[in-house]
């Protein structure tokens, strides 16, 4: 009998330090991966804490995944050993008191006559994924992003455009403290906008370095709010990109692939693009592009569930038209 219990011990003993071996190798290959060092042994303990955390909640809701009882997988991204707290102070919308009605302009339209799949990515209108790093500035990048691809629609020419410029300058908007797309669209309907390549994105706010001469043309005819999922994919199917808000939890944020769908969501305090949407086992879903990098998601892309407002991704969707 003693023989007995001490085999389980050893055996349990063996195992422990096993799976001990295993996290600490998948600690250092997650930090290799994502060139993570630290101030002093102190903070790696803190980190390591908050990641093993992380590691845990991944490995649970993939298990779930497995089983089929949930629609997408997470993964053990660069945002792993964040604490709850840095990653609420990556929320950045800052919605006006006052915003302008939804627009009458797809009222009517034959959703029918819509492409049933749509993605702007294949006709080479999207530029690459880009990361805002630890600034606020989601709501730049979102509206910067449907206006690249909106302009590469109309024009044939793609390119990138400055969210530094709308960090620095746009004085409606809150910089890396949060912004709104639309505020942002008035701006360049006012001001313009510069190449990126002219005016490069730092992560951090700074003085406004604006130079007329280096202005892209940019001809807007109309700027407006969308609400109502069936709007937006008119105005996606029919025109391009648009940008919506989106209410974040901790899961999206270790989001990997899959069709997104909680529903537990905060109000909208995200910006991130449409850039198509689509159908799979009969669940339909939108295409986003989101600004956290391409370690995030499906290498910077998502599918979130459409026509159900998860997360409130139907309420404040927003964009431009240009002539």
């Amino acid at each position: 009998m003693h023989t007995q219990r001490l085999v389980v011990l050893l055996a349990s003993l063996l195992s422990c330090a096993l799976a001990a071996e295993f996290l600490e190798a998948e600690w250092q290959s997650w930090k290799a991966r994502h060139e993570r060092k630290y101030e002093s042994k102190e903070e790696e303990v803190i980190r390591r804490e908050r990641w093993e955390e992380t590691w845990k909640k991944v490995k649970e809701h993939n298990k779930l995944a497995n089983k089929g009882k949930k629609s997408y997988r997470m993964a053990l991204n660069h945002f792993a050993d964040r604490t709850s707290n840095e990653l609420k102070s990556m929320s950045c919308l800052r919605i006006p008191a006052v915003m302008q009605g939804g627009t009458s302009k797809y009222s009517g339209v034959s959703l029918s006559s819509l492409p049933p799949n749509v993605d702007w990515r294949d006709q080479k209108c999207v530029t690459a994924v880009k990361d805002q790093g630890r600034c606020g500035s989601c709501w730049a990048f979102a509206a910067v992003g449907a206006l690249e691809s909106r302009h590469c629609i109309k024009t044939g020419e793609l390119f990138e455009m400055s969210e530094q410029e709308l960090v620095d300058c746009d004085d409606s908007d809150g910089g890396c403290c949060g912004g709104f797309p639309y505020s942002a669209f008035m701006y360049i309907s006012q001001h313009g906008i510069m190449p990126s390549n002219k005016y490069k994105y730092k992560g951090h706010g700074g003085d406004c370095r604006l130079k007329p001469s280096k202005i892209v043309p940019m001809n807007m005819s109309k700027f407006y709010m969308l609400t109502g999922e069936d709007n937006m994919a008119a105005a996606v199917g029919y025109d391009g990109p648009i940008t919506v808000g989106f209410g974040v939890t901790d899961t999206f944020f270790f989001y990997s692939e899959g069709i997104y769908d909680e529903e537990d969501c905060p109000d909208a305090n995200h910006a991130i693009i449409i850039v198509g949407y689509g159908e799979e086992d009969h669940e339909g879903y939108w295409i986003i592009k989101n600004s956290w990098g391409h370690y995030w998601g499906d290498r910077g892309y998502a599918k979130i569930r459409r026509n159900s407002n998860i997360c409130t991704i139907g309420d404040m969707g927003s964009v431009m038209d240009l002539l």
